[in-house]
């Protein structure tokens, strides 16, 4: 009996048409400009990640070896033209009871996940302030207290995310706390981008 693949990635859908552009390239810097909740500011990225390789190959980020520390051993679900982003999808969740799915939007960045919550659109944001050396967010759009999924937007570049997304079985030890779950998996996956 195959698995049902659940749905994810519906922070990119809240993403897409709620970037803010700016003309020209980022320049690398250690602070940041646009405001963030409290009066707090959004981490800028100092060094951008050339995530070219991950459009054309977005399962490439995530190797077999580091799948199997979630228990997934299935062949991966590869959509390089999805309309939201260059994705990939590892259903898990009848093996190691998790299902990771990662995604490079086309649209949106950190300043617009901070202004997104501020508007109260993120029940759930928390701040990363380092994921393998980039900023990012841990998040879920329904609960205050995510369980069996959350989600984590990692900046890459000032104006492209990387997002990352566990799906976790009811009957799992981690159902009740994924977000560690989905930093670990984010931590990976740019690890290995930064390697390539």
């Amino acid at each position: 009996m195959r698995a049902k693949v659940l749905p994810v990635f519906s922070l990119a859908v809240l993403l897409v048409g709620c970037s803010t552009s700016v003309a020209g390239k980022p320049a690398p810097v250690t602070s940041a400009s646009p405001s963030g909740p409290s009066g707090g500011a959004v981490p800028q990225v100092s060094r951008p990640l050339d995530v070219s390789r991950f459009e054309k190959e977005p399962c490439a980020a995530l190797t077999p070896g580091q799948l199997a520390d979630f228990g997934v051993t299935r062949q991966p679900n590869s959509m390089p033209g999805d309309a939201l982003g260059p994705s990939c999808t590892w259903n898990g969740l009848d093996e190691g009871g998790v299902t990771v799915g990662t995604r490079l939007l086309i649209s949106g960045n950190l300043a617009s996940l901070y202004k997104k919550h501020e508007q109260g659109g993120l029940p759930f944001f928390r701040p990363v302030a380092d994921i393998s050396g980039y900023p990012g967010v841990l998040t879920d759009l329904l609960d205050a207290q995510p369980q069996g999924k959350c989600s984590a937007e990692v900046a890459v570049s000032d104006d492209r995310l990387y997002s990352v997304q566990v799906t976790i079985s009811r009957n799992s030890r981690d159902y009740a706390d994924p977000c560690p779950v989905v930093q670990k998996a984010a931590e990976l996956a740019v690890s290995t981008m930064k390697g390539s």
